[in-house]
């Protein structure tokens, strides 16, 4: 498995499947912070005022792909976590919970030059806020749907979050990743197996990651892959 390039430990990247192609339409107390709150339409992207996706090759440069991915899950898997790890190579053991959507952005550059910028929405997974989080799946190229490898319940709550997906996007090619977070934890807490994962990720026809935020296993992976489906759907 090619490392990635933080620090890492443990854990592991599987590949089953692919994006998903004309699928069928089937507490601990915790301080709440408004955290990086905007509208999922109001930035510009390649000159809409609604961010989509797109590409093109410039005479006087490389092929650019822009595409909005989003995170989804439930909450306290590790969401921010792992869009912080990968867009600013930071990990804190503390986090606010996140309401609506933060927006990040970072750029893959792939083997062949392709320049593929991600527009990266972590959207909050709390079931007061769900009711927001439907406004961040419009037109987005892919969807990473998290759970904990600790917590069996995260696990179960992927089927929610894929029909969510499904429901509420109208591209019938858009990526789908299954990713379970915190593979640096111990063998003897894990709850969720990766063959347990695995036969989920084929029944949705998903690309399997398992990633850590904290450690940094398997991140730039995870998102390089995106980008390189992306693309090939963009060309």
């Amino acid at each position: 498995m090619e490392k990635s390039s933080d620090q890492s430990a443990g854990g592991g990247w599987c590949s089953c499947g692919g994006g998903a192609s004309k699928r069928a339409k089937p507490n601990s107390a915790l301080a709440v912070k408004q955290n990086h709150i905007q509208d999922p339409y109001s930035i510009s992207v390649g000159g809409s005022g609604l961010p989509h996706t797109g590409g093109g090759l410039s005479s006087a440069g490389p092929r650019i792909v822009e595409a909005k991915v989003v995170l989804l899950g439930d909450s306290g898997v590790g969401k921010s976590s792992i869009a912080q790890r990968y867009c600013k190579n930071i990990f804190s053991d503390s986090h606010d919970v996140t309401i609506g959507g933060a927006y990040l952005q970072q750029t893959v550059t792939l083997s062949d030059g392709t320049q593929v910028k991600l527009h990266i929405w972590d959207t909050g997974g709390s079931e007061r806020f769900r009711s927001m989080v439907s406004l961040y799946y419009r037109d987005a190229a892919a969807a990473i749907i998290c759970y904990d490898i600790t917590d069996e319940k995260s696990f179960q709550s992927v089927h929610f979050w894929v029909n969510e997906m499904i429901n509420n996007n109208d591209k019938d090619d858009f990526v789908m990743v299954l990713a379970g977070n915190k593979c640096d934890i111990e063998t003897s807490k894990r709850v969720v197996t990766t063959q347990m994962a695995a036969d989920l990720s084929q029944k949705h026809q998903m690309i399997l990651s398992e990633t850590s935020a904290k450690t940094g296993e398997g991140i730039q992976e995870l998102f390089k892959q995106i980008a390189e489906r992306i693309a090939k759907t963009k060309k």
